[in-house]
């Protein structure tokens, strides 16, 4: 039966009301949560982000990574969580107010992932009710810790709303300024994070896939309007950067240092490891002041590129032991330990879950199934060169939960019906399948 115009107002209502109520949810569970609890009594501890954004705070300048000591001007980091984070700074004071509403703020970034999953879910045509499901088992299991110094929950929360937006816009394509539009807000994702760029194109193509002729020509006009606009919204950055650095480079500049840091005679897997065994100190400029000596005086274009041949030589003569530590990284992103058996068990058991979910949709949502396991497959993949920290995973944990969850419905669907316990869920669907 077709549903009325009050009824389809109804359903869009009664979702809308869904994601508010999930909203205000998280964000009581995880203010109130040791997740969600600020590390530091102000803005002025932390890591390259803290230490860039004070200065941009203070004195104007995007510049000093390091805590070891003054490098000059830098794009270690991409721009637009840290200009978020010195206006809040330059507002609020780098005490208590400040960090409260940095807190605050990120907070909001994690449960707006979680609250529009019923929507992202809605729309990928699996239903409202495992996108439901995703958010509580993410308020349930808390994977996430709110990191005032790392951009990843402003990520996440980006990333979502960009899936929904663009899993919509590319069905059916809109004007030409709607599309431009779109790109700004990929531009500014791009600016968070320079692997979002990979995501914008794998997405855009599934959205697309079942459209027919006429409107796959129009979703790859769109898309060509899209990267214009991505491109105008990034464009101040590179002007910048090339008018400092007399260089052309993606968004940041420091994966030479951050791949040699993680592959060189004394490196292990994680960021801790390193930092426990003192690895990360010999190698890394935060808290080697020689290291930062060096990178002001040769500049950090330079200082990263003799980083990029020394971590290359490191890799072509000792193969074994590259490949040993891409393997472990690869094992600890996708089975993180999170800081304590308390998060790292569930999470890894829901990981195992979202495989077979992913799975089973790939059956009876096609699209569906291909831009979530293409998010899983296209974000990671620079994560298993370097050193693995929990927070790497955080912008894509939803798209863990959401399969996790239509997998954990279609197992509870399954046993409810007559003559389950003789029968498995993949033999129930090879059994309905067209002969």
């Amino acid at each position: 039966m077709n549903q009325t115009p009050m009824a389809k107002i109804g359903g869009r209502l009664s979702l809308r009301r869904l994601a508010i109520l999930l909203f205000a949810a998280s964000c009581l569970l995880y203010a109130f949560s040791p997740q969600g609890k600020p590390l530091y009594p102000d803005l002025v501890q932390g890591a390259e982000v803290s230490h860039i954004a004070i200065s941009l705070a203070q004195y104007g300048t995007f510049s000093d990574p390091f805590f070891s000591g003054p490098t000059g001007p830098t794009a270690h980091t991409p721009p637009a969580y840290v200009f978020l984070y010195a206006l809040v700074a330059d507002l609020f004071g780098i005490g208590w107010a400040g960090v409260i509403v940095l807190s605050a703020l990120n907070v909001g970034f994690l449960a707006l992932q979680l609250a529009l999953l019923p929507v992202l879910s809605e729309r990928l045509g699996l239903g409202a009710a495992p996108g439901a499901l995703a958010a509580v088992l993410g308020m349930v299991v808390q994977p996430y810790r709110v990191l005032l110094g790392w951009e990843s929950l402003f990520t996440g929360a980006l990333l979502v709303v960009l899936c929904v937006l663009t899993l919509s816009y590319f069905v059916k394509p809109g004007e030409w300024w709607r599309s431009f539009l779109l790109g700004l807000l990929w531009g500014l994702a791009i600016l968070t994070n320079p692997e979002c760029i990979l995501l914008l194109f794998a997405w855009a193509h599934i959205a697309a896939m079942e459209n027919p002729p006429a409107m796959l020509s129009r979703a790859r006009r769109a898309m060509a309007v899209v990267v214009v606009g991505a491109a105008l919204a990034c464009l101040p950055w590179f002007i910048r950067n090339f008018e400092q650095f007399h260089s052309v480079f993606f968004v940041r500049d420091n994966f030479g240092l951050e791949l040699y840091t993680s592959n060189n005679p004394c490196a292990r897997p994680t960021i801790l490891q390193n930092i426990l065994s003192g690895c990360h100190v010999m190698t890394h400029p935060n808290e080697n002041a020689n290291i930062s000596a060096e990178i002001a005086e040769k500049g950090e274009i330079r200082f990263n590129q003799e980083m990029m041949h020394r971590a290359l030589a490191w890799i072509s003569s000792n193969p074994r032991a590259f490949l040993s530590l891409t393997a472990r990284r690869f094992l600890r992103f996708w089975f993180p330990a999170l800081g304590s058996l308390r998060y790292g068990i569930p999470m890894g058991i829901l990981t195992i879950l979202s495989f077979a979910g992913i799975a089973w949709m790939y059956r009876e949502h096609r699209r569906a199934a291909l831009l979530l396991a293409s998010t899983l497959f296209v974000y990671p993949l620079v994560h298993y060169l370097v050193q693995f920290e929990a927070r790497y995973r955080y912008p894509i944990f939803w798209a863990t939960l959401l399969p996790t969850s239509y997998a954990i419905l279609k197992i509870i669907r399954w046993m409810r019906k007559p003559g389950a316990a003789h029968a498995s869920p993949v033999a129930e669907e090879k059994e309905m399948l067209p002969a």
